[in-house]
């Protein structure tokens, strides 16, 4: 009988991490009061994103379910690359580890990251997460702004 206790606690220790982490989902309609609370305007776009103003940009939310990846993604149409744009992006994208930067099909250099939430994700991470993408935004201007004419 102890060995049955002992095995059932060490099996319920085992797994109490996973418990708590699947159990952490959160709702797009919690996400998007989240950010407001934090003073942000924030659109529902569809279904499965959200568009919050930050200064003149407008930050994507993606959320595809409450258990499935969190996108956050920003459109720089104004930023043009020229002739050094893949050594610029290759340089960036190898010192940030947690976002990337590329260019869509329609030539807009797009800022993305996204956070693996499959095992659950908190609401506090995903404001984490906003604040993080937007110093991703200003890293990357920043960048592109003291290289010149890239």
């Amino acid at each position: 009988m102890k060995k049955s206790i002992g095995i059932a606690s060490a099996l319920i220790l085992a797994l109490a991490p996973l418990t708590a982490a699947s159990a952490a989902g959160v709702t797009k309609s919690q996400i998007a009061s989240a950010i407001a609370a934090k003073g942000y305007n924030v659109a529902d776009e569809n279904a499965k994103m959200l568009s919050v103003a930050v200064g003149e940009h407008r930050v994507v939310i993606a959320v595809d379910g409450s258990d499935a990846d969190v996108s956050y993604m920003t459109f720089l149409n104004d930023v043009r690359l020229g002739d050094g744009g893949h050594k610029f992006l290759s340089k960036f994208n190898s010192e940030v580890k947690f976002g990337r930067a590329y260019v869509d099909r329609d030539g807009d250099v797009v800022i993305q990251m996204d956070r693996n939430a499959s095992g659950g994700v908190t609401l506090g991470n995903i404001e984490s997460d906003f604040e993080v993408f937007l110093l991703l935004i200003s890293k990357f201007l920043s960048d592109y702004e003291a290289q010149g004419s890239v």
